[in-house]
């Protein structure tokens, strides 16, 4: 009787990750359907034609925003490299691959917005880089992103208070910002004190406790995390390159708003680029901020006297790269996956 408990055990355990696992599938379909309907309900209450004519105002101009959004893809592919290259010897073309992959999937896929990231962080293993290494690369890419990120947001505050806006808006992302600083300095705290570090042993543990198979293998994730830090000089230069990809993204806005005929000033489309992204960033549960990317640029363009239907045009513009890169991506994601399976089935 006891030589059966364990596999009893770990049928039980299997089958409570798969009802959690379930659960959290429903919960992001269901926040991803929520989103869909909102975003109807806003286009169609402001005359969905008008809206619609706006996108189709962009015309040759949505090749320049793909194109883009290609370069924002690019740069942070090679300041995710930046931070790798100095273990492995993997080119930028690999991290520039991987890390379009990652966006493409947190794009497209009903998943949290770190979904992608954990994709990444495994197709970088398979790819010969260390498992500790790889997952320990994602937390700071993420942490650098986020923080750049903070600082994006923080400069378009600063240029929307200079000229007189926002107001109770112009607190609340104020109030954001300091939360996220918090937030910033608990997960980096979290990383250079070995916080993952035990988070994934209780996790190994948990997923093992009535398995035969060991895991008592170091990844190392807490020591691959203070080897990348200690490279100082790399680090910051992944934070530079986010830097420049934040600020290449106003391009974006300028273009949709321009092709519309009604070009913004640069300072107006770095607000309603940062602060849009803010928005978004803030509804990371919600898949590819369904709804929520169109409320805020809404609301972003009643402060700079922007039509409602205008707008909401360009928040759909901006999904227009995520289409079109992103199902590409995805495509890429597919290829590698299969390649390695009949690698596999070869061997």
């Amino acid at each position: 009787m006891d030589s059966t408990d364990p596999e009893l055990a770990s049928i039980a355990v299997i089958k409570a990750q798969s009802r959690r696992h379930l659960l959290l599938k429903k919960g992001l379909l269901l926040a991803a359907l929520a989103g869909l309907l909102l975003a109807i309900w806003l286009i169609v209450s402001h005359d969905a034609a008008a809206v619609f004519d706006g996108v189709a105002d962009a015309g040759w101009g949505l090749v320049g925003i793909v194109s883009i959004r290609a370069v924002i893809f690019i740069l942070l592919g090679i300041s995710w490299g930046v931070i790798v290259r100095p273990f492995t010897k993997l080119g930028h073309g690999w991290f520039i691959l991987l890390r379009w992959i990652r966006e493409s999937i947190n794009d497209l896929l009903p998943v949290a917005a770190v979904g992608g990231d954990l994709i990444g962080a495994r197709l970088l293993a398979i790819s010969g880089v260390a498992g500790g290494l790889a997952g320990a690369s994602i937390l700071v890419d993420l942490l650098i992103q986020a923080a750049t990120q903070v600082l994006f947001t923080l400069v378009g505050l600063v240029v929307l208070v200079a000229g007189g806006k926002g107001g109770r808006f112009a607190l609340w992302i104020a109030l954001g910002l300091l939360v996220a600083i918090m937030a910033l300095g608990a997960f980096y705290l979290a990383q250079r004190h070995g916080l993952f570090e035990r988070l994934l042993r209780w996790l190994l543990a948990r997923t093992a406790r009535w398995s035969r198979a060991s895991f008592d293998s170091d990844l190392g994730l807490h020591s691959h995390l203070l080897a990348i830090y200690g490279r100082t000089q790399a680090v910051s230069k992944c934070v530079l390159f986010h830097v420049a990809a934040w600020f290449v993204g106003v391009g974006e806005v300028w273009i949709a708003l321009a092709a519309m005929g009604q070009p913004p000033t640069l300072a107006e489309a770095l607000v309603l680029e940062s602060l849009g992204q803010a928005v978004r960033g803030a509804a990371f549960l919600v898949p590819a901020a369904l709804g929520i990317q169109e409320g805020g640029f809404l609301l972003l363009g009643h402060l700079y006297g922007i039509d409602a239907q205008a707008a909401l045009a360009v928040a759909l513009i901006k999904r227009i790269p995520e289409l079109v890169l992103g199902s590409a991506g995805l495509v890429a994601w597919y290829v590698l996956t299969v390649r390695r399976w009949l690698g596999k089935t070869d061997s």
